[in-house]
C-alpha cells in the first residue's frame, strides 16, 4: 500500500497541460507544423517557437545562439540568413507575417533530416537555410515596397490571400502606385502640407514610423525595380531599314513580284530566311527586378509623437486640361493622402470630377482593398470637361452633416474653373461655424480667380512639368539653359551687337 500511494503522489495530471501551454502563444495556423516537426522534442520546440514569435513581433530575429531548438549547427546556418534578410523590420507588430516566417522556418528545418543522410548534417543545414533565404529574399523586397507606400502591413500580409496579394504586387496598377510614391518623395513640402490637413486635435500618441537608413549592400542586398528596353518580336513600332528575313508580311514590293512568275524561288527565300523585308524597331519597355549595389536604404522603425488629426476630403480635377504631368502630380497627391490617413488612422474621402455628371467617389484605406482602390484610380487617364460645382455641393453636404463634419478639404486642380457665389457663401458659413479650412494645390502656370476665392491657402506646384510619366511629352520647364539653347544670342554682350552693324 505504501508503494502504491507513493506512485500516486508523483502523478501530475496537469503536467501535459503545462508542457503544451506554449501553444496558447501561437496561432492555430502554427499548431500542426509545430507539433509534427521531426527536429527535436515537441515540448522544447513549442517553447522556443513561442519566444521566436515574441521576438519577431518586437522586431528581432527569431533564433538566438543560446536556443535549445533546433540543434546548434542549424541555428548557426539560419542566424546568418536572418541577418541578411532583416525580417524583424517587417514582422514588427504584424502577427500574420510573423506566422508566415515561422511556418516557412519549420518547413525548412524539417527537411534537414531527410537531406542529412545524403549530404551530411552540416551541408544539409546550409542547403535548407539557403532555400529559406531564396524563398524570402524577393518576398521581403516586395513587402518593403509596400511599406514605402502604406507604412504598415496590417491587412496586407494576409496568409490566406498571399497569392492574390503577390499577383497584385506584380501588376501594372502596382507599378503606377510605386511611380506615384517616387514622385511624392521628390515633393517633400507638398507631402508635409497633405499630412497637416485636419482640425481634430487630441492628446499626443506614440507612433512607430519607418525611417530610411543607409546600409551597405554587400551585407544587405536588396531587389529594386528597373525599366529595361526589351525586344518584342512581331510588334512593328518603327521602320528603320531593310534586312533579310523569312517574314513575308514585311517583304518589299520587289519581292512580291515573285508571286506571279517565280513562286518556287519565293518559297525558297522564305525557307532560307533571305527574303528582303522591312526592318522594324521591335522594342518596348518593361519593369524587371534586379539586385542593387552600393549604398541602399533600409527601413528602420523609430518612435515619434504625433497629434491625432481629423478626416480629410480631397477634390481632384480629372479634366482633359490635367492630362500629362499635371495628372501625375494629382495622382501623387491622392496617394500621399491615403498614406497620411493610414498612418494616423483617419478617414479619407476622394471626389474625382470632370465634366457635368462625371463624378467618382473613392474611400481610401490602408488595407489590401484600399491599395487596389488607389491603384485603380492611379491607372486611369484623365479626360472630360471641368465642372466643379457638382462635387463641391456634395462636399458641402458631407461637411454639414455626418462623420465628415470635422474634415478639412484639399482641392488639387490647374485652377481652370469658376465657383458660383452662393456656393462660396456656404463655404464661408462652414468656416465660421466649424472652422473649415480649404487648402489648394495649384498644378499650373498661373494663379486663377477660382482657386483664390475657394481656398484659404494655395500650394503652387510651379515645376509640375518635371513629373511627367515615361513616354509623355510635355512643354519644357523654362530656365536660362533653354534660353541659351534656342536663343544663343540672347545673352551676348552689347558691344558685339554694335560691331556686327
Amino acid at each position: 500500500m505504501r508503494s502504491i500511494s507513493s506512485v500516486t503522489s508523483r502523478f501530475d495530471p496537469m503536467r501535459l497541460e503545462r508542457e503544451l501551454g506554449a501553444l496558447d502563444a501561437l496561432s492555430r495556423r502554427l499548431w500542426l507544423p509545430a507539433i509534427i516537426n521531426s527536429e527535436g522534442s515537441v515540448f522544447t520546440r513549442l517553447g522556443v517557437l513561442a519566444k521566436a514569435h515574441e521576438r519577431l513581433l518586437s522586431g528581432c530575429d527569431p533564433l538566438k545562439p543560446g536556443d535549445c531548438w533546433p540543434q546548434a549547427d542549424i541555428i548557426a546556418a539560419f542566424i546568418a540568413v536572418f541577418a541578411k534578410l532583416r525580417l524583424g523590420q517587417l514582422t514588427r507588430s504584424s502577427a500574420e507575417l510573423a506566422d508566415q516566417v515561422l511556418r516557412t522556418l519549420l518547413w525548412h528545418v524539417d527537411r534537414v533530416a531527410s537531406h542529412a543522410s545524403v549530404l551530411g548534417r552540416e551541408q544539409a543545414a546550409a542547403n535548407c537555410a539557403q532555400a529559406f533565404f531564396e524563398e524570402w529574399e524577393q518576398r521581403a523586397a516586395e513587402y518593403r515596397e509596400v511599406l514605402r507606400v502604406t507604412e504598415t502591413l496590417d491587412g496586407i500580409a494576409s496568409f490566406a490571400r498571399w497569392s492574390e496579394v503577390r499577383g497584385y504586387l506584380r501588376s501594372q496598377q502596382w507599378q503606377q502606385v510605386l511611380d506615384a510614391r517616387d514622385r511624392i518623395e521628390r515633393m517633400p513640402r507638398l507631402a508635409a502640407l497633405i499630412r497637416s490637413i485636419g482640425r481634430r486635435e487630441a492628446a499626443q500618441r506614440e507612433v512607430i514610423t519607418q525611417v530610411a537608413v543607409q546600409m551597405p549592400s554587400l551585407e544587405h542586398p536588396r531587389w529594386v525595380r528597373k525599366r529595361r528596353q526589351t525586344a518584342l518580336p512581331g510588334a512593328p513600332l518603327e521602320t528603320s531599314g531593310v534586312r533579310r528575313s523569312g517574314d513575308f508580311t514585311r517583304m518589299l514590293a520587289s519581292e512580291a513580284l515573285l508571286l506571279r512568275r517565280r513562286r518556287r524561288l519565293l518559297a525558297a527565300r522564305i525557307a532560307e530566311q533571305t527574303l528582303l523585308a522591312y526592318q522594324h524597331r521591335d522594342l518596348g519597355s518593361e519593369i524587371r527586378w534586379e539586385r542593387a549595389h552600393g549604398q541602399v536604404k533600409s527601413q528602420t522603425p523609430q518612435k515619434r509623437f504625433d497629434t491625432e488629426r481629423g478626416p480629410m476630403i480631397l477634390c481632384v480635377d480629372t479634366s482633359a486640361s490635367m492630362q500629362g504631368a499635371a495628372e501625375q502630380v494629382a495622382k501623387a497627391v491622392v496617394l500621399e493622402a491615403m498614406r497620411a490617413a493610414a498612418a494616423g488612422g483617419r478617414q479619407c474621402l476622394v471626389f474625382a470630377f470632370s465634366g457635368p455628371d462625371e463624378l467618382s467617389e473613392w474611400r481610401l484605406s490602408a488595407d489590401f482593398e484600399g491599395l487596389r482602390t488607389v491603384g485603380d484610380f492611379l491607372s486611369r487617364s484623365f479626360h472630360g470637361g471641368t465642372d466643379i460645382c457638382g462635387p463641391l455641393e456634395r462636399i458641402v453636404g458631407e461637411l454639414e452633416l455626418g462623420r465628415w463634419s470635422d474634415a478639412d478639404l484639399l482641392v488639387a486642380s490647374d485652377g481652370q474653373f469658376g465657383t458660383p457665389e452662393p456656393l462660396l457663401q456656404r463655404f464661408s458659413s462652414l468656416r465660421i461655424a466649424k472652422g473649415l479650412k480649404v487648402n489648394g494645390v495649384l498644378i499650373g502656370d498661373r494663379e486663377t480667380i477660382g482657386m483664390r476665392k475657394l481656398c484659404d491657402q494655395i500650394f503652387w506646384v510651379r515645376d509640375w512639368r518635371r513629373y511627367a510619366a515615361d513616354g509623355q511629352k510635355e512643354s519644357p520647364v523654362h530656365t536660362s539653359d533653354l534660353t541659351h539653347r534656342y536663343f544663343p544670342g540672347a545673352f551676348a554682350p552689347a558691344a558685339s551687337h554694335g560691331a556686327g552693324r
